[in-house]
């Protein structure tokens, strides 16, 4: 009796502290969010400066944008945008001459191609241009399904081959065409290549562990918070930052060099900990890890067996 007493005592006590684990993170999430995302609210809007401008403003002038876009545009429409840019954008126009952010002048623009629409009925092609002007690209079907099938995750990197930069500047960029909410594209790419940092990274991450240090390159995602408003978007972070370090691993793959995700669900001091030995900035969150290199000839891969498109896949 006493044994069974004591194991159901220890179970509630370690259930207790978990859950007080879980609540502390919860809470340090939400600090860490409310201190550093853009604010909802109209009255801030005249407050807001750096990248929280951006966010609002690219908010903005991005729903303009999508507003031109459809079939058959409201007329007139986009008028509580249109204000709350004037509002944003009241003493951000005097800016340093040569020095405005490239997002002010999309948000005249789009106010411009607004007003031309609602007063004109005529749409600037340059701020929703035609998709027949578009390139065009279509790939054989069993082309598409090798490219899908053939992208495993690398566990074996050649020592001898080191990283080829301009490649890899090259799939950041396509990957940059990733989707994201309201085009804000709040992500960024920190890429190690020295074998010190390489390893030094890879300590805060437990998934590496016999294989890690024969990465050539280390690439670390992570996203903006400041880019990101209101309790709605609150896990919208991870979301446009997995959209993008997915289309790294793509691009990647298509331009010849080999990945393997490290997943980085961490709690909040080791995040911390991670931005100060890798110089990351605190608003900064951490997204995922990307080793990186060129496989070894006699590598193997997991075999990960995929779910059937029956148990994914459901038409309402």
């Amino acid at each position: 009796m006493t044994n069974k007493l004591f194991n159901r005592t220890k179970r509630t006590a370690w259930k207790l502290a978990s859950n007080a684990k879980m609540l502390s993170e919860f809470l340090r999430d939400y600090r860490r969010y409310a201190a550093l995302s853009t604010p909802s609210s109209k009255d801030e809007l005249s407050k807001l400066k750096g990248r929280q401008l951006e966010c609002q403003v690219t908010k903005d002038y991005h729903r303009i944008e999508k507003g031109l876009s459809i079939s058959k545009p409201k007329r007139p429409f986009g008028l509580d945008p249109k204000q709350r840019l004037d509002i944003a954008l009241s003493d951000s126009r005097n800016g340093i001459p040569g020095q405005s952010p490239e997002y002010l002048s999309y948000a005249d623009s789009a106010l411009e191609a607004l007003e031309l629409w609602n007063l004109n009925e005529k749409i600037d092609p340059a701020v929703s241009p035609s998709g027949s002007t578009l390139p065009k690209f279509e790939i054989d079907q069993s082309q598409l399904q090798a490219f899908f099938t053939s992208r495993r995750s690398i566990r074996s990197f050649d020592p001898d081959r080191a990283l080829d930069l301009d490649v890899v500047r090259q799939a950041i960029r396509l990957a940059g065409h990733a989707p994201s909410v309201c085009n804000r594209q709040s992500w960024k790419t920190h890429l190690y290549t020295e074998q010190a940092d390489i390893e030094k990274l890879l300590s805060h991450q437990s998934g590496n562990r016999g294989f890690g240090h024969t990465a050539r390159g280390l690439l670390v995602v992570t996203a903006d918070a400041r880019l990101f408003s209101g309790s709605g978007e609150r896990n919208q972070r991870w979301v446009d930052g997995g959209l993008f370090a997915m289309s790294i691993v793509w691009a990647m793959h298509g331009l010849g060099i080999n990945s393997c995700m490290l997943n980085w669900s961490k709690g909040n001091s080791a995040s911390e900990a991670l931005r100060r030995d890798s110089g990351i900035a605190p608003q900064e969150d951490i997204i995922v890890m990307i080793a990186l290199g060129y496989a070894m000839p006699d590598h193997r891969v997991a075999r990960s067996p995929r779910r059937p498109v029956t148990e994914i896949f459901r038409h309402h």
